[in-house]
C-alpha cells in the first residue's frame, strides 16, 4: 500500500483549496452551512424536505411546485352542491390548501405528500432528501409507500385534481458514501410499520424521518472521530445520553452531560480535519479505481499486513504530506517522525486543522449540531446544551418500539440504544414515572424483568 500524493495534491488538497469531490460525499451539507440555513431546513421547511423524499423514493423528481395559477372551482362546487352563501368560504379554503398548502396540518393521507411544495433551490446547503433517499433507494418496500393510486376520499381527490403529479425522475441522483447503510434498515422498518397507521403516519413520519436524520449524522462523526478505533459492524451504536425535557435538574456529573451534546459538539469541531485527512489517506494503491473513501479501521487493518520495512514507508509518506501542507501554508510548525500508525494520522489531522480556514471548519462541524438543536436539544443553565426528548418525541418512539402488543421495560430501552437514544439511571427514573401518569406501564413486580410498556396504538 502506497500514498498516491499526486492524486491528492491534484484532487483533495493544494495550497489554495481543501476538497472533497474526489470521492462520494459522506454528509449531505458543505462548509456553506449556517444557522440560518439550518433553521429554515429543519424547523420552517422541514415538511417539505420529508415530501422531497417520500416524490424521490416514489420515483418522482424532488422539487415540485405549480406555480403561479388561477384555478376554477365552479364545477366543482356544482357538483358538491355547496350553498351558495359558503362559496366565498369553500373556495378560501381550497385557495389554502391547492395554492398554498404546504404544512403538515393540511395532509389527510400519506399520498398527499406528492403534492406538498418544495421549489428547487440553486446551491442548497443540505441535501437531506436526496441523501435519505440515497440510504433507502434499494428498500423497493418503501416504493409504493406513497401510492398515489390508492382509494383516495374527497379532499385527496381535490388535491389530485388541482395540483397534479411530480415530473417522473429519468436521471439518477448523485451518490453518497454511506458508511452505515444498515441504518437505512431500521429507518424503512419504522416507517413502513407507521404507513399501517395512517392518521399516526401523518403526525409522527416526518418527526421520524427528522430523528433518522440526526442520528446517521451523529453516528458518523463519532465513528469518525474515534479513527481506527471505530467499529462500523452492524448493530454497533455510538452511546449518546439524552434527557428528558420535564426533569426539574440536570448535575454536571450526569451522563447526559459528559456524553451528550457537548460530546458531540467536540467531535463535531475536528469533522473538517478529520475526514480531510480520511480522504488523503484513502488516496492509496489499494483504493485506486474506488469513488468511496476507505474507513481508518480499514486503513489500519491493511498496514498491519504490510512487512515492517513498508510500514516505515507508509508512515514516512504521511509525515512527508504533513510536510507539504506546511510549507504550502507557509507555517512555522515542526513535524515529528511517527512511530505509530495512530501517531501518523492523529499528526496529519493536526495539520489540516492549522492549515485550514477557521470558519469553514466551524461552519462544517456545527451543521449537526444545529440541526440537533432544532428539535432534541434543551438549555440547562450552566450545564448548557443537552440532549432532550419533549413529549412528542417520546410519544413517537413509543409507537415505533411497543408498536401494536406491549413490550418489557428493558425491551423498550433497548430499543431506544438500537435507535441512539441512551438514558441514565435518573433519567430511566423519569421515564418509568411519565409511563404510569401515561397509563403505558404495568408492573407485575418492581423488577425491571417484570414490567411492561402497553402500545399507545
Amino acid at each position: 500500500m502506497e500514498l498516491q500524493r499526486g492524486i491528492i495534491e491534484k484532487k483533495v488538497i493544494t495550497s489554495k483549496k481543501r476538497d472533497l469531490n474526489a470521492f462520494h460525499q459522506m454528509f449531505p451539507f458543505n462548509t456553506n452551512a449556517t444557522k440560518l440555513k439550518v433553521d429554515e431546513t429543519f424547523k420552517e421547511n422541514w415538511t417539505g424536505e420529508f415530501a422531497s423524499f417520500a416524490r424521490l423514493i416514489s420515483g418522482y423528481k424532488g422539487e415540485y411546485s405549480v406555480g403561479t395559477q388561477t384555478n376554477d372551482f365552479e364545477p366543482l362546487l356544482n357538483e358538491m352542491s355547496i350553498e351558495p352563501k359558503d362559496h366565498d368560504e369553500f373556495i378560501a379554503l381550497l385557495n389554502e390548501l391547492v395554492i398554498t398548502g404546504e404544512t403538515k396540518q393540511q395532509l389527510q393521507h400519506p399520498n398527499m405528500l406528492l403534492h406538498l411544495e418544495r421549489v428547487d433551490l440553486k446551491n442548497r446547503t443540505f441535501k437531506i432528501s436526496d441523501y435519505l433517499y440515497d440510504l433507502c433507494k434499494d428498500h423497493t418496500s418503501l416504493q409504493n409507500m406513497f401510492n398515489p393510486n390508492e382509494e383516495n376520499d374527497v379532499l385527496q381527490n381535490i388535491t389530485k385534481n388541482f395540483k397534479p403529479l411530480p415530473e417522473k425522475r429519468e436521471k439518477s441522483l448523485p451518490t453518497f458514501d454511506h458508511k452505515l447503510p444498515w441504518l437505512g434498515e431500521l429507518f424503512t422498518d419504522d416507517l413502513l410499520f407507521l404507513r399501517n397507521h395512517p392518521d399516526f403516519f401523518i403526525k409522527y413520519a416526518d418527526l421520524v424521518t427528522y430523528y433518522y436524520t440526526f442520528f446517521l449524522l451523529s453516528q458518523n462523526i463519532i465513528k469518525l472521530s474515534l479513527l481506527e478505533q471505530a467499529d462500523y459492524s452492524k448493530g454497533n451504536i455510538e452511546q449518546l445520553y439524552f434527557t428528558l425535557d420535564w426533569e426539574p435538574t440536570v448535575s454536571s456529573r450526569r451522563d447526559a452531560v459528559r456524553k451528550g451534546f457537548k460530546y458531540l459538539e467536540e467531535m463535531a469541531g475536528k469533522l473538517f480535519s478529520t475526514q480531510l485527512t480520511l480522504a488523503q489517506l484513502s488516496c492509496n494503491t489499494r483504493n485506486l479505481e474506488s469513488e468511496t473513501m476507505m474507513e481508518f479501521p480499514t486503513i489500519k487493518s491493511i498496514f498491519d499486513q504490510l512487512s515492517s520495512e513498508e510500514q516505515g514507508m507508509w508512515l514516512e509518506e504521511v509525515d512527508a504530506q504533513s510536510t507539504s501542507i506546511i510549507e504550502k501554508s507557509k507555517l512555522q510548525r515542526p513535524i515529528t517522525k511517527s512511530e505509530t500508525f495512530s501517531d501518523s494520522v492523529k499528526q496529519l489531522i493536526s495539520v489540516m486543522t492549522v492549515s485550514s480556514p477557521e470558519a469553514p471548519q466551524g461552519r462544517y462541524g456545527n451543521a449537526v449540531t444545529e440541526i440537533a438543536k432544532t428539535r432534541i436539544v434543551k438549555q440547562r443553565g450552566r450545564n448548557g446544551n443537552v440532549f432532550s426528548l419533549n413529549q412528542e418525541m417520546l410519544t413517537m418512539f413509543l409507537i415505533v418500539i411497543v408498536r401494536s402488543s406491549k413490550m418489557r421495560l428493558q425491551d423498550v430501552y433497548s430499543e431506544l440504544e438500537r435507535r441512539g437514544v441512551f438514558l441514565d439511571r435518573y433519567s430511566r427514573i423519569e421515564f418509568e414515572n411519565t409511563l404510569e401518569k401515561m397509563n403505558l406501564l404495568i408492573k407485575m413486580s418492581d423488577s425491571g424483568e417484570a414490567q411492561y410498556v402497553k402500545s399507545i396504538l
